[in-house]
């Protein structure tokens, strides 16, 4: 006999001739299964936000903003914190189909690694090898600015970079100071599958707080190693707090699309702005004090906070709606893109575009000449890579100009349908 169905408010079933009858509930709004425009668009900010900061570091060589132009400029030198929010959103973005699927993968192991080995190996070696030829015939001397950390290049260095141990050596920046934090993430997806058998034995909380927990540990732990001992470890290098990043990621996408009452209530609140507010705010507050990991911490809380109040089952959210303005989630479908070559770019801009006007670096129009100008031309020609070099592997298309409207339609269908299935087999 099936058993009572109570709608949200608590609402009694109907009765008809003293027999229950089942009341079939429309659920709530839920996120669409495929790509999330909210999610592209905090991409897209990243990617924009790690060009920004190295076209500043670029000008200035790294060195801090001089005069006047400090407190307004110097906001935009954090690049190192725009690869912590890429973390988060990988996190978020892998689990949310295991997360579908009561923390269970919807592939096997080796699947898994297939899939996102031809999803972001391709690109990458083909970004390797743009950058290892535009080196070659344009690039090989070292003129001052950010670029001369990417010279000179040994074979050891192009050895590095292909099996993608960069990020555990010295010359983690050699060939495209960029492309450490790829190694990186994909070392982290060697374990995704360890931390989701995490998620699915033991309380999410619980799984969430070991990962960051033994990340922190891992980070000081290797202190004494020669890992510890690398230039830019922990910020530029092998960043162990990364792995606890991640998990915090997995988290959100645990809590957008779980089922269970108890974390449905919890997600429908109003309290997930409220958590962003803090975990950003906190990072702001304390980015001169604290050290970088604690840092990466803060942001981490801010954006899975940024991305559950996005992510609120609702019709209305004028988050989400301002997060999935079209020209965003555009830019966010090749964010990738705009991060495995805009190093290069940026140098090529100014070696051969700029310095034969007589813009030197260090000044004030070499800065908005890069950024007005050369920002947009970044923006154009990792389109033309992305759509070479990256669209013919990907594992799904993006959301490109489709309407919110239309993923909230097929999001309430798909759910529908999910409640009937689960009543009729109770």
């Amino acid at each position: 006999m099936r058993e009572r169905l109570v709608d949200e408010r608590g609402a009694a079933p109907a009765q008809a001739f003293g027999q229950t009858v089942a009341v079939e509930i429309a659920p709530q709004p839920t996120l669409a299964v495929g790509r999330l425009g909210f999610v592209d668009s905090l991409r897209a900010l990243a990617a924009l936000y790690v060009v920004g900061d190295h076209i500043t570091s670029a000008v200035w060589s790294h060195s801090h903003v001089a005069g006047s132009l400090s407190s307004i400029l110097t906001p935009l030198t954090y690049g190192h914190f725009a690869v912590s929010v890429f973390i988060v959103l990988s996190g978020f973005s892998l689990m949310l189909p295991v997360a579908r699927r009561g923390n269970n993968m919807p592939w096997s192991v080796l699947s898994f690694y297939w899939r996102r080995a031809r999803r972001i190996l391709p690109p990458y070696y083909l970004a390797l090898a743009l950058s290892l030829l535009l080196i070659w015939l344009f690039m090989s001397q070292q003129t001052g600015p950010n670029w001369d950390v990417s010279l000179p290049i040994t074979t050891r260095d192009v050895v590095e970079h292909l099996l993608l141990a960069q990020d555990f050596t010295s010359r983690s920046a050699s060939v495209n100071y960029a492309f450490w934090s790829i190694a990186m993430e994909c070392q982290i997806y060697l374990l995704f599958p360890a931390l989701v058998l995490l998620f699915r034995r033991y309380p999410t909380l619980v799984a969430t707080g070991a990962i960051a927990i033994l990340s922190i540990v891992a980070l000081y732990a290797l202190l004494p190693t020669w890992l510890g001992h690398l230039p830019g470890y922990e910020t530029a290098a092998f960043a162990p707090q990364y792995v606890g990043l991640f998990g915090m990621g997995m988290f959100g996408g645990v809590m957008a699309v779980a089922p269970s009452r108890h974390w449905v209530a919890l997600r429908d609140r109003s309290l997930w702005e409220g958590v962003a507010a803090l975990g950003c705010g906190l990072f702001i507050a304390l980015i001169n004090t604290w050290p970088p990991y604690a840092l990466d911490f803060c942001l981490a809380i801010g954006t899975v906070g940024l991305l559950l109040a996005a992510a609120r089952p609702s019709r209305r959210n004028p988050l989400r709606v301002a997060l999935e303005w079209r020209p965003l989630v555009w830019i966010g479908g090749f964010s990738y893109s705009i991060y495995l070559i805009h190093a290069p770019l940026i140098h090529l801009l100014w070696q051969y575009g700029l310095r034969p006007l007589g813009l030197a670096m260090g000044t004030l129009p070499t800065y908005l000449a890069l950024l007005v100008v050369g920002l947009p031309l970044i923006v154009a020609a990792s389109w033309l890579f992305w759509w070479g070099c990256e669209r013919p592997f990907l594992n799904s298309r993006p959301l490109g100009w489709r309407s919110t409207t239309q993923a909230q339609a097929s999001a309430q269908a798909s759910a529908f349908a999910d409640v009937r299935a689960h009543d009729k087999t109770r």
